[in-house]
């Protein structure tokens, strides 16, 4: 398999960055690397503040233990939380696919070096 499609591949399926990594590229990995894992952090730290204001919620009593109202109170927090993300998992993808296509040149420019 030719090293372009080997390293997109693996910046498709891994992480961003990973065909970068793969191909000892490793500065220009990194550029991809790092703001996808600050990205990732920040989703999750973000998610993970919103289940523990419910469970907080829970346990004092101010969200009643009754199945519609959880699930109101999860919907109207899943709906929130998607618009404050909105924009950090949109650049996620653009640091992904902008990985996948550096990773594919690279690549590239490899593969006619070897030729």
């Amino acid at each position: 398999m030719k090293k372009s499609i080997k390293a997109a591949l693996y910046s498709t399926l891994i992480f961003p960055g990973a065909g970068l990594w793969w191909l000892k590229r490793y500065w220009l990995a990194a550029s991809f690397i790092l703001p996808a894992l600050a990205i990732s952090a920040y989703v999750l730290r973000e998610t993970l503040a919103t289940a523990y204001l419910l469970s907080d919620q829970i346990v004092d009593g101010s969200l009643p233990l009754e199945i519609m109202a959880l699930t109101r109170a999860v919907e109207q927090s899943v709906q929130q939380l998607t618009l404050h993300l909105s924009e950090s998992i949109w650049l996620f993808i653009l640091c992904w696919a902008l990985s996948v296509a550096v990773s594919y040149l690279a690549g590239d420019q490899l593969d006619k070096a070897n030729r």
